[in-house]
């Protein structure tokens, strides 16, 4: 049997996150580079440990479909006030960002670079992974922290979590949580998710949705009357359509993996611009 193709689904803008916390304030000709320079070196690593040089880049969108059915989703990081020099940080940032999707991936040769207005990273790495999913020729590894992702998880699709250097396989996920992955969204449209702000049945915790999802929680539990009262389902009915992945109306991106056209010399011209001479001749990646 021939050796299935692995694709790396990557949230792109986590990545991007890893360097800004881990990477010094790198500056060529006054323009702050640290961002792109730890993404670009950062892809090597990932190439290495999880054994692929097929990388699809996933990224964010400015604007948020989820925010029309739940205003406050996501609230703080929206309202988050910062000082002048933090605000400063956060606009390179985001250039930083905005400049490795639209010009320097592409110049090295990556075709699979993929957004869409409304809706964020995760929609479109669960829409990959869905049509994957059904490919026995194929296979995916998700690269993120975010465990929403986690009810992607298959057969041929594994979840890995670059800060705990840690890969989770559709047995391990069982093992440890005693149910099916596409449950996981049912999971957290019963607890919620804190980091998105987004409120969950008041009282049930992760412990206890699992139990019920086992379907060992005791009928006569607080936590089973709440998941089960007027108000539980309401909220619950509210989170499905804020935490199941893909979030409808994202696009199918299956049909757009193409093969990436990497070029030696579209990297030494990268690195020439952003004046990274420690990685120039280093070119990490092939066709």
């Amino acid at each position: 049997m021939s050796k299935r193709k692995r694709y790396l689904i990557l949230d792109a803008n986590y990545l991007c996150h890893l360097q800004k916390h881990s990477m010094p304030e790198f500056q060529y000709g006054g323009e702050p580079t640290g961002i792109i320079y730890g993404f670009l070196r950062y892809l090597s690593v990932l190439q290495r440990d999880l054994d692929s040089h097929r990388l699809v880049f996933c990224w964010d969108s400015k604007t948020s479909k989820r925010r029309d059915i739940f205003p406050d989703y996501k609230r703080k990081r929206r309202v988050k006030e910062y000082t002048p020099e933090e605000e400063e940080f956060e606009i390179a940032f985001r250039h930083q960002m905005k400049l490795l999707r639209i010009r320097y991936l592409k110049k090295i040769g990556f075709k699979n670079i993929f957004v869409q207005p409304g809706y964020e990273s995760d929609d479109i790495m669960a829409s990959i992974c869905k049509d994957i999913s059904n490919d026995p020729k194929k296979e995916a590894i998700i690269v993120t922290s975010d465990q929403d992702l986690l009810q992607c998880i298959r057969a041929n699709v594994s979840f890995y979590n670059p800060t705990k250097r840690k890969l989770m396989r559709l047995k391990d996920f069982e093992h440890k949580y005693h149910i099916r992955p596409h449950e996981w969204g049912l999971l957290k449209s019963i607890t919620g998710c804190s980091t998105d702000e987004v409120p969950g049945v008041k009282g049930v915790g992760e412990g206890y949705a699992l139990k019920y999802l086992q379907g060992t929680l005791n009928v006569s539990t607080k936590a089973y009357e709440k998941i089960h009262s007027a108000e539980g389902i309401a909220l619950a009915h509210r989170n499905a359509n804020l935490v199941y992945l893909p979030m409808k109306g994202t696009k199918r991106f299956a049909l757009n993996i193409r093969k990436d056209e990497l070029s030696e010399k579209g990297w030494k011209q990268v690195c020439k611009q952003l004046g990274m001479k420690s990685i120039k001749d280093r070119m990490p990646f092939r066709s």
